[in-house]
């Protein structure tokens, strides 16, 4: 699908961005807060995460059904299910770890309307 690869581009910038900001930005700066007080790189990383559990059903899909890319190419091999299977769950880690923040103030803050939820 179109979308998830511009949402993907959009939120990998976001990463690029907020990790650059960071990595150059004088300290007492911190990367902008566009959704949520834990910054844009982890707001991108929990974007990314959140996308890829969302299409993590169409993995498995093209697993259980052979499904093939392009539709008249050959097979995949159970050893590139299985590769992106690991690759998955590695990238799911990392992506987590990133966005703990945002996860953790969208759980504790409301941040459309500023009132505290716990």
């Amino acid at each position: 699908m179109k979308w998830t690869g511009l949402v993907e581009v959009i939120a990998g910038l976001g990463l690029l961005v907020g990790g650059a900001f960071d990595a150059l930005a004088p300290v007492w700066y911190t990367s902008p807060n566009l959704f949520t007080a834990a910054g844009l790189d982890s707001d991108s990383a929990a974007a990314l995460l959140l996308l890829s559990i969302c299409v993590t059903p169409a993995n498995i899909y093209m697993y259980t059904h052979g499904a093939r890319l392009p539709r008249d190419g050959p097979d995949v091999p159970i050893a590139g299910h299985f590769v992106r299977g690991i690759f998955q769950i590695i990238l799911f880690s990392i992506l987590y770890q990133m966005g703990q923040e945002t996860f953790e103030a969208l759980l504790t803050y409301d941040v459309k309307l500023g009132i505290g939820l716990g």
